[in-house]
């Protein structure tokens, strides 16, 4: 581990993480995490944190980040704090490379639904067969 998530917090001026932020941030870089909190708990830092950690000690990049959130601010929210983490890292010399056309993905769970179904409409459409004019079935 190149960087530690008090570290990167330090590079970027957040809060130095509580023990347990500290675990999600430098958890297991395969795995998945659902963090279920209050408001005002940390929750958008402590996954800003996770991507930022993910990204500086190359477990992923950029690109292959997909954050979902239920509401839009949320999703505005933590969009802004990656981005800005990204730019403040790549600015400080650390040897993190950003794409500004290929950053991380954050979205709701609808739009990102949306979004894949708008995608692939023709070839889900493939999919299905009429059979009668009001009746419908997948093949």
């Amino acid at each position: 581990m190149r960087f530690s998530a008090s570290d990167l917090a330090r590079i970027v001026g957040s809060g130095t993480p509580t023990a347990q932020q500290q675990g999600i941030i430098e958890g297991d870089p395969r795995g998945t995490f659902r963090i279920v909190a209050g408001a005002g708990s940390g929750k958008t830092e402590t996954m800003a944190q996770r991507v930022l950690w993910l990204i500086a000690n190359s477990h992923v990049a950029p690109s292959e980040v997909l954050g979902l959130t239920f509401t839009k601010k949320a999703a505005r929210e933590l969009s802004s704090r990656i981005r800005s983490h990204l730019s403040t890292l790549v600015e400080s010399g650390v040897g993190v490379e950003l794409d500004e056309f290929e950053g991380p993905t954050v979205s709701t769970y609808n739009a990102f639904a949306a979004g894949l179904y708008r995608d692939n409409a023709i070839l889900l459409l493939s999919l299905i067969h009429i059979s009668e004019p009001t009746r419908p079935r997948l093949i």
